[in-house]
Order: C-alpha cells, then sequence, then structure tokens
C-alpha cells in the first residue's frame, strides 16, 4: 500500500526512496512506444513487469484517452488504457502519479485564446514542446482548467495506488518569440503595475508593455518578464490547489532547468513561488553530472531544493536523463549527483523509446528498452543502480543535505534586467550571454570547490531567514531592484554579512557589500574571503575530480561522491573532514561494499568509479 506524505513516497507506514519511470507520458499524437496497431496491451504487461522486477516503485503516465465535457456540463472520463496501465503497476506493487493536462484544457472551444508574439502573431501550436498553448488571462480558458483538473483527479482517485497528480508538463512560455502580448495579457499587465506600486493607475491605463529588449529601459524589460513570470505561476497554482483539495493527493510539476539560466528572461519559470503552490517542487534536468557541467547541474538542483526548503517541503526529480543512448557513466553520475542534491524521488525519462513514425519528435531517442522491445547497452548497468538505490533507500531518504549558511543570492529582477543590457535585439533562442546567471554559476562553483555547500536564495527570503543564512554573496550590485536592495539593507541590519561578487574589464573578486573600491583595493579571490570570515570546509577532497555532497542522518553521514572526470574511469582522493568519523564504507552500483581507511577524520577512498556513497559512522 502506497501514498505520499509530506513529500515522502510510504511504502506500508515506512518512508522509502521514489525510484520511479516514466511511461506513456506525452499526449502528443505520435510520441508513444507502441503504435496503435500494435499490442499495446500486451506490451505493456510486459514493460510493467520488467520495471517491477527491475526495482521501481513508482511509475508515471499521462492520462491519455477522451475526457470530454458533456452537455449537462459533467466531465467523462474515457480511458481504458490508462484504467489498464494503473492496474497492472498495482498488480506488479507499484504507486501511480498522473498527469493530468495535455497542451492546453479549453473545453468550451473559446476562439482567440493563443497568446501572442512581439510581432502580434498567434504562437505556432505545432511546436510539440511548448506544452502552454493559450493566453493565461482568459477568464474562460481559466476556469476550464481548472474544472478539468478537478473532476480528472476525483476520476483517478478512486485507484488506491494513484498517489499524486502532475500539473501540466514542462510548463514554460513558447520558445519561437517573445510571448504574451495579447490584449488580455496586456489589460492583467497594467494592473499588476498599479497593484504592485509601479505606476499609478492613470499612466498605467494607456501603457504598453516593451515589444523587444531594448525598446524602452532595462527596468521596464524586467517588470515585464516580472509580470510574465507571476502569471505562468498563478496559473499552474489555481489548479494545482483545486486538485489538490479535490482529491486530496499531492501535485507537482516539473520545471524545466531555466531559472538559472540565460533562458530565464522569457520562459517564465520560477521555483520559488512555484514551490509554494505544489506539494513536491519538482523539475527535470538533462544537464550532465560529468565535467564543468557538473556544477551547472548541481546549481540547479541546489535552487530547487532551497526552493523547497522555503516551504518546508520535499523535492523531486521528475525527469533524469535516460537516453538510449545515454553513455553508461553519465547515467550513474547524474543518479549520485541529483542524490547528493536532497531529493525524495527520481523518476528516470524515460521507459521504452518512441516508436519512430514520421511525425515522432524524438524517435526511440529516450528509454532503457528500446521502441522494438530490445534492451538498451544501459539497461543491465541502470539495473545494477536501481538495485543499490533500493539498498541504500533507508540510508538517503531519511538524510538531508549538510548546508552552511551560506546564502548566494538569485534575483529574477536582475537576470531581467542584464538580458535587457546584454542581449539587445537577439533572437530569444539566440542568447549567448547573461552575465548574472554567469556569475552566480561562478560564486556557487568557487563555494562547493572550497568544501562549503550553500544555498541560492531569492532576496525576499533574507525577511524571515528561515534558513538561517549567515553570510550572503550577491552578484550584479548595479542590477538590484530596489525591494531586493531593501531586503539584503534588512538582512545587514539584523547582524547577517554581505559581499559583492564583482567584475570588471580588469579583474573579478568579492568586496564587502556597499564598499567603495579604490587604486589599491584590489578584490579577494573566494579562499581568502573565507579565511576572512573564518569559514572551513566541512569535506574536501584532494582531487578535484572528486566532487562532494554530505548529507547527514540521524546516527549517520552520507558523503556522495560523483567522478566528474571527463576520461579517468577510475579516481583516488583523500577526504578531509570536519567531524568525528568511526567508520567509513564506501558504496556503490558497480561494486561491493569497501570499508575504508580513516586517520584523524581523513578517508582514503581508492578506486571510485562514476561515483559512491560514503557511509560514515
Amino acid at each position: 500500500m502506497y501514498k505520499i506524505e509530506n513529500g515522502y513516497l510510504i511504502k506500508n507506514g515506512k518512508k522509502v526512496f521514489c525510484i520511479g519511470q516514466s511511461y506513456y507520458t506525452s499526449f502528443h499524437h505520435a510520441k508513444y512506444p507502441v503504435p496503435p496497431e500494435g499490442d499495446r496491451y500486451g506490451e505493456m504487461k510486459k514493460d510493467i513487469k520488467m520495471m517491477s522486477e527491475m526495482g521501481f516503485n513508482h511509475v508515471r503516465y499521462a492520462t491519455i484517452g477522451n475526457i470530454e465535457l458533456k452537455e449537462d456540463d459533467n466531465i467523462e472520463v474515457d480511458t481504458p488504457f490508462v484504467n489498464s496501465m494503473i492496474e497492472e503497476a498495482d498488480k506488479n506493487d507499484m504507486s501511480v502519479s498522473l498527469r493530468l493536462q495535455g497542451f492546453v484544457v479549453n473545453l468550451h472551444n473559446y476562439t482567440d485564446v493563443l497568446m501572442l508574439d512581439n510581432k502580434r502573431k498567434p504562437q505556432d501550436t505545432n511546436i510539440w514542446s511548448d506544452f502552454i498553448q493559450s493566453t493565461l488571462h482568459h477568464k474562460g480558458i481559466n476556469e476550464d482548467n481548472v474544472f478539468y483538473a478537478k473532476e480528472v483527479s476525483k476520476f483517478y482517485k478512486n485507484f488506491k495506488n494513484v498517489v499524486a497528480y502532475q500539473i501540466y508538463n514542462e510548463p514554460h512560455y513558447p520558445t519561437g518569440d517573445f510571448y504574451d502580448y495579447h490584449p488580455l495579457a496586456i489589460e492583467a499587465y497594467r494592473k499588476w503595475l498599479i497593484d504592485n506600486n509601479y505606476m499609478e493607475e492613470s499612466q498605467a491605463k494607456t501603457y504598453t508593455p516593451p515589444l523587444s529588449r531594448n525598446e524602452q529601459s532595462a527596468h521596464w524589460w524586467a517588470l515585464w518578464r516580472m509580470f510574465s513570470r507571476d502569471s505562468l505561476t498563478k496559473f499552474l497554482t489555481d489548479i494545482s490547489i483545486a486538485t489538490n483539495t479535490e482529491s486530496g493527493l499531492p501535485t507537482y510539476t516539473c520545471y524545466t532547468t531555466c531559472q538559472g539560466s540565460g533562458w530565464g528572461p522569457y520562459r517564465g519559470v520560477d521555483y520559488y513561488n512555484g514551490a509554494k503552490g505544489m506539494n513536491i517542487a519538482g523539475y527535470t534536468t538533462y544537464i550532465n553530472a560529468s565535467g564543468s557541467n557538473y556544477y551547472t547541474m548541481l546549481k540547479m538542483c541546489d535552487m530547487n531544493y532551497t526552493a523547497a526548503k522555503l516551504n518546508d517541503k520535499e523535492t523531486w526529480c521528475i525527469e533524469l536523463d535516460s537516453r538510449t543512448k545515454i553513455p553508461l557513466d553519465m547515467f550513474n553520475k547524474n543518479t549520485y549527483a541529483t542524490i547528493g542534491s536532497g531529493v525524495k524521488g527520481i523518476l528516470y525519462y524515460q521507459w521504452r523509446g518512441d516508436y519512430p513514425s514520421e511525425a515522432t519528435p524524438i524517435p526511440n531517442g529516450c528509454g532503457l528498452v528500446n521502441y522494438d522491445g530490445s534492451k538498451t547497452p544501459n539497461f543491465e548497468n541502470a539495473s545494477k543502480m536501481v538495485q543499490f538505490i533500493n539498498r541504500m533507500s533507508d540510508y538517503i531518504v531519511n538524510a538531508e543535505p549538510v548546508k552552511n549558511k551560506i546564502g548566494i543570492l538569485h534575483s529574477d529582477y536582475s537576470v531581467f534586467y542584464c538580458d535587457a543590457l546584454e542581449n539587445g535585439d537577439k533572437g530569444i533562442n539566440d542568447i549567448e550571454y547573461n552575465s548574472c546567471t554567469f556569475d552566480i554559476e561562478k560564486i556557487y562553483t568557487d563555494t562547493k570547490k572550497y568544501g562549503l555547500s550553500p544555498h541560492i536564495v531569492p532576496a525576499d527570503a533574507l525577511e524571515e531567514n528561515k534558513l538561517g543564512i549567515g553570510i550572503l554573496l550577491v552578484p550584479k550590485t548595479y542590477a538590484l531592484s530596489d525591494e531586493d536592495k531593501s531586503y539584503i539593507e534588512t538582512f545587514i541590519s539584523k547582524g547577517g554579512k554581505a559581499y559583492e561578487y564583482v567584475t570588471t574589464a580588469f579583474e573579478a573578486g568579492y568586496k564587502l557589500y556597499g564598499e567603495k573600491t579604490g587604486l589599491y583595493m584590489p578584490f579577494m579571490e573566494f579562499e581568502d574571503l573565507a579565511k576572512l570570515l573564518n569559514l572551513n570546509p566541512t569535506i574536501i577532497a584532494d582531487n578535484s575530480c572528486a566532487a562532494l555532497q554530505l548529507m547527514e542522518g540521524k546516527d549517520y553521514k552520507l558523503i556522495v561522491t560523483t567522478n566528474t572526470s571527463c576520461h579517468q574511469k577510475e579516481i583516488s582522493t583523500k577526504i578531509k573532514c570536519n567531524f568525528d568519523i568511526e567508520s567509513a564504507t564506501m558504496c556503490s552500483s558497480l561494486d561491493d561494499d569497501i570499508e575504508l581507511s580513516v586517520n584523524e577524520n581523513v578517508i582514503e577512498a581508492e578506486n571510485i568509479g562514476d561515483g559512491c556513497i560514503i557511509v560514515i559512522k
């Protein structure tokens, strides 16, 4: 018997790490592992049995079938294949979550509802990865989405092994151009400006948002993008709350890795406010944990973890890269890195590759099994990893990442402001640079390589400061909003310390927040700043390719180690810890457990393959 409680998957009353798969998760007309004329039921039963035998305890489906509004204004749910998949998962001792929405919910067939780009052209609905396909400000569309979610979730709650619902998939604004300039969106923006005291009513009623980054000042571009971000968050939250209230089951969405990237200004993704409206903070990542990309991936994972913790919730990786041709070591490294970030569940994408029809977006692109049912080269490797996670489940699910009370400021306003200054007339798919996101990643990498683990926080989190941030590292102070500055000043007035990360034409480094620089005032390296602040590494490896994440349980610690080398199959390292150690055991998916040598709280680990989990007692 399964349920989800406070972000944890519970099986027969016990917390377990959710190790899941994705199967028939798309509403796209040509995205399926078995074509309609094939033996869908027979192959499905084989696939789910194989998933269960491999050790998966969860599977995610889409509610594909016929779901229609009838003349009596009731919704009829006719999804026999989905019902059968749910029942088959139950027979094989697996829990289920269901994606409720496809590309758009428009029960009443409203017209003139597509988003408009900055040329007033309706969005292209043929782009398979753009799942939100209507303006977010049409009253009828919004009501349809809420009503639909309530009624459909009510239908599926009758299945005892359905434990959660997914609200849209990778929700973001269309990727073809800048959106949304629908008249209803502009009307809503004017009200937003008034409500947030950015503009007087008399001025707002005739104001038009900028059509490009440099049409108006960077300030007005940043506000326009913030409104768009808030609109998407409200849309998803309204649906989530209605679903949760009606069904009594938790909700999640799976945000793309946009907020921490140059895509942020036009995608509308908001981990921090989005986590307020979901029961689980869910995200996807197709950034791989190898080489310098390790820190890019971990930054996204940690942003989501912080967003969850600010709202007393847990985070799950709803889609982790599992392409049919993924290198085996990459699959393993991604898994170790994601576990170390503190997730309570991983769902790989996906189990079986999509049938390669002419209209299939990514034929046979993702899966542990090829579309024809044959095993991919990763199949046996993945099987060992899943079995390993199940073996380590108690350790992983009952541990939390150890943080060092250091915060790195993430300001969407600053990211949007820098986008306006630095990308000019570039198209949205031509973005090469956003100095704010680059600087955040540089600060994050500095702290991680030094042996510390920071939170990445929005400015408003500093007011309550429930994470106990004592030291704040701030990029791009010239791009901060007045609200950002006010929160930072309040943080400092309460005893917090803030330092800027500054880049110029000649140098880059850290200085005291607000401090005037002069001819003989060089910026500090992070190591120099850390020594000034008496920050000692929590754990540090003498091999730079041994990337470490520290987690702590009730009477144990875990050092999740990822081999980030792009060419070394095995690495060895000494790990210096600033806490007492009685014993250390190295566990991995590829080898037997090994007792490690410990001397004066220094662990010697040899022959680490793709990664490992070191259990500290």
